[in-house]
């Protein structure tokens, strides 16, 4: 049975997923921003991620929300602010393996997003965890559905996080690497603080 807390998350997604499908409002992306181990069942977090876009010379702040949905599954909400244009997305990650079991934590993404036009986003995330810090990178696809063409970037997300407070704070530093021409205006560097509020 979903708690009431649960119900205001599914809520809030599918408010957000309309509002994504409904509305047109630059280009911009939020990359990984977390290692591959997903968020235990209950778990709430919150995140504050500035974005630097470093091939367009221009900055995006977002707040990211994450809520761990049941056990390997996370949902991910995500609002920006570049200028006067606003990012919306929201994204599920699923857990495939996790330390220790395993020598390393894989977790796939997807997901959708609103930036002045329409894009998806899906993802492959391998970390390591070396306490107190996690190493991760994978593989990225954001295809963005522009008013005359499709534009298929690639790229791949390459950070770390640190645990500072065990279950409470982790700081996160994150490149994004372009693997395709059209993934070169997602090329940003970005970093911030999530904060575990249970």
């Amino acid at each position: 049975m979903l708690n009431v807390f649960m119900k205001k998350y599914l809520l809030l997604l599918s408010l957000v997923l309309l509002t994504i499908i409904s509305t047109k409002t630059a280009t911009a992306q939020d990359g990984f921003f977390s290692n591959a181990r997903t968020l235990e069942k209950g778990t709430f977090a919150i995140g504050l991620q500035p974005v630097i876009l470093t091939s367009q010379g221009d900055m995006l702040f977002m707040g990211r929300a994450s809520y761990g949905l049941s056990h390997g599954l996370t949902g991910h909400l995500k609002i920006g602010q570049q200028d006067d244009q606003t990012y919306i997305g929201a994204h599920f990650e699923n857990n495939l393996a996790s330390e220790p079991r395993s020598v390393f934590s894989v977790a796939l993404l997807g997901g959708i997003y609103s930036y002045d036009d329409i894009g998806l986003k899906a993802g492959l995330n391998i970390s390591k965890n070396f306490h107190p810090l996690s190493l991760y990178a994978g593989f990225n696809y954001q295809p963005l559905f522009a008013s005359n063409r499709t534009i298929n970037a690639f790229l791949v997300p390459v950070g770390l996080d640190l645990h500072v407070k065990r279950g409470t704070l982790d700081l996160v530093v994150e490149g994004d690497i372009p693997v395709n021409d059209e993934a070169e205006y997602l090329e940003a560097i970005t970093f911030g603080a999530r904060i575990y509020l249970n």
